[in-house]
């Protein structure tokens, strides 16, 4: 799929206009495609010229041609008049606007601000006092005067945290009294963010509106970012059904873990052999970087106290489970230049995206000198009324004003504009209808800016215009790859049985064996454990776990079992045990001794489809490909100019 994905960039070649004495290169059916079209994407993908030969330039055609066949085809069949596709085109469109229906200016100042705050963690507590965003100007001025009152209190000698603890909506306040921790930017919504930022340590902010509620905020500490960290652990998992028993199982283990790392073990096979989290300890128990706000609070306290790289931490236990935490590295906040991107995109999905919506319907009316008439405006609102926010306003007693109501770019918009625009968008609100009338307007308003502008980004924006074609053919391509390729094979269960049972005799076994793999503490445990194998050689009803009950009776440590077929070059030691019966002793890289108990050989033998079907849906795809490839050329004739497309050698 890559090699398709890749091939978008190639349908850039619409986007550029050539005059009629460029010499035609490819021919697919009546679509002509000239040099210096393919020039502008072949050398796009390859920049360095040295790559260039003959078979090279060969490969690269085929490909072309292949992604130029199955467009076109895709046009033929009518996918680009299909909703689904019109629909996902229009959501990529609105995505690839976005960075042109922006007002630089602007973001460059929330881009300055974002980094100066990333410099700083906030330790702070908040009381709330619920209020929902589109509550009765009533409700809102009562949840106002709430805080004020709790504020005065506390003003007058209230302590804070018991007046979270009495006041604040925020149900969390009952276990930590308001305090939110240490955050940094993006971590909170916008006002709230700004209001902590610039009130000072152990000062308390007037109310604050979010869409929460209002906040009162007291600032507990401002210290120099930490940063950001990268540790490695070895997890014990406690889960919340854990036994009394089983609780302490993990709790030893832990803490024999822990002993091995005080006598100078390497902490990586450790977390490799032991830990519980699958997903680190392969990776002998890293954890991505991360900064403050993205762990559980034990977990990153733990992390940022300690001070160099290798430092270990004592066994500390989490809601997830017990831990034991060695420092890697540390690093402060990266300068602005290394993190600019990343800001870019956190703002965007930010509240703070409502900055820069304001900002962009600014600019618009500013660069089309939007003009309103607001008399015009007042006149249509006194034939409105109060069943407008009951969603029963009746508009036709306005039908004859065809006044205009602002102008944009010499186009004018008109009341009747306006009111057909309430009638397909207005809803049952609480708001007054004078308030809701003006919040409809203004949205009117801005989306009418934004859609003039928007249609206009092919004609602005060249580049704009050539991305846009990306995605249409891009999109076109999926389509019916996945109907006649992807999702084919997949679907056509009898025909990947057919394409299985020929092709049969490429998907085997080879010669496998069957075996346990005991790896023992030491010397000792590794007695004990020849015992239990040999006991089990007498009675084969005894299971894995019945050893490990036996053996690990004082250490959960003492005994790992693995057992299972294994082909050649799957585990060092079955490699060297390669006959029925049970090896000697074989010393272990970490000074473990391990015992194999081979089973059986298993000669080679063909392999079940369910055992291989994601490598046979795999090979059936590409041969679906091949042959619909093949009917696509017998349908569009494909001609290549070989002596034009050479002189790209020269």
């Amino acid at each position: 799929m890559k090699k398709y994905l890749l091939l978008l960039n190639v349908s850039l070649i619409s986007c550029f206009s050539y005059s009629q004495n460029d010499e035609v290169l490819l021919s697919v059916g009546d679509d002509k495609i000239i040099l210096n079209e393919f020039k502008l994407i072949f050398f796009k993908n390859n920049h360095n010229d040295s790559i260039i030969t003959k078979d090279y330039l060969d490969e690269y055609m085929q490909l072309f041609i292949n992604f130029r066949l199955k467009v076109k085809e895709a046009r033929a069949l009518g996918y680009d008049t299909v909703t689904a596709f019109k629909n996902e085109l229009n959501m990529y469109r609105k995505q690839l606007a976005k960075p042109y229906l922006s007002d630089n200016q602007f973001d460059d100042k929330l881009l300055e601000e974002a980094y100066n705050r990333m410099k700083k963690d906030i330790n702070a507590s908040h009381i709330l006092f619920k209020v929902n965003e589109e509550a009765l100007d009533s409700d809102t001025i009562k949840a106002y005067e709430s805080a004020i009152s709790v504020r005065n209190k506390i003003l007058k000698g209230m302590n804070f945290e018991d007046a979270a603890e009495s006041f604040s909506d925020d149900k969390s306040a009952i276990n930590n009294r308001g305090n939110l921790g240490y955050f940094t930017v993006f971590m909170m919504v916008y006002p709230f963010e700004s209001v902590a930022y610039e009130t000072a340590i152990g000062k308390i902010s007037m109310p604050v509106r979010t869409k929460y509620g209002y906040h009162l905020i007291k600032v507990n500490d401002i210290r120099d970012a930490v940063g950001e960290v990268h540790v490695a652990h070895i997890m014990i998992k406690t889960p919340k059904e854990i036994t009394a028993e089983d609780l302490n199982i993990a709790k030893t283990k832990i803490n024999d873990i822990y002993e091995k790392l005080k006598d100078g073990e390497n902490f990586g096979e450790l977390a490799n052999k032991f830990s519980e989290d699958k997903t680190t300890a392969l990776k002998g128990g890293k954890i991505s970087w991360f900064g403050v706000g993205k762990m559980v609070k034990e977990f990153e306290n733990i992390s940022f106290l300690l001070q160099s790289p290798n430092d270990i931490s004592k066994p500390f236990r989490t809601n997830f489970g017990w831990h034991i935490i060695k420092l890697l590295d540390k690093r402060s906040i990266p300068s602005f230049d290394k993190v600019k991107n990343e800001l870019k995109k956190r703002i965007k999905q930010d509240s703070r995206n409502e900055l820069l919506d304001k900002a962009v319907i600014s600019k618009i009316k500013k660069e089309y000198n939007f003009k309103q008439y607001t008399s015009r405006l007042n006149e249509l609102l006194k034939y409105v009324d109060e069943s407008l926010s009951s969603e029963k306003w009746d508009p036709s007693n306005t039908s004859t004003f065809k006044r205009n109501l602002f102008v944009l770019d010499d186009n004018y918009f008109t009341q009747a504009d306006f009111v057909k625009y309430i009638k397909e968008n207005h809803i049952q609100v609480k708001d007054n209808y004078q308030v809701y009338f003006n919040k409809l307007f203004k949205a009117f308003v801005d989306k009418t800016c934004l859609d003039y502008e928007n249609s206009r980004l092919e004609k602005k924006y060249p580049e704009f215009s050539a991305l846009f074609q990306e995605y249409t053919d891009g999109i076109l391509l999926f389509d019916v790859m996945n109907d006649k390729v992807w999702s084919k094979a997949v679907k056509d269960t009898l025909g990947l049985e057919t394409y299985f049972e020929f092709n049969k005799n490429n998907y085997m076994w080879g010669e496998r064996i069957e075996a346990n793999i005991y790896t023992c503490i030491d010397e000792k445990i590794a007695i004990k454990t020849r015992w239990q194998i040999k006991k089990r050689h007498r009675m084969p009803y005894l299971k894995n776990e019945d050893v490990l009950k036996k053996i690990n009776y004082s250490s959960p440590l003492n005994l790992q079992i693995a057992g299972k077929k294994y082909s050649k070059g799957e585990n060092e030691y079955i490699d060297k045990s390669w006959k029925v019966g049970t090896t000697e002793n074989i010393k272990g890289k970490d000074g473990s001794i391990v015992i194999v108990d081979v089973l059986e050989i298993i000669p080679d033998e063909n392999k079940e489809l369910f055992e291989v079907k994601g490598k046979v849906i795999s090979d059936y795809q590409d041969f679906l490909e091949k042959q619909w490839i093949t009917q696509l050329k017998r349908k569009y004739n494909v001609v290549v100019n070989y002596t034009v497309l050479y002189s790209l050698l020269q």
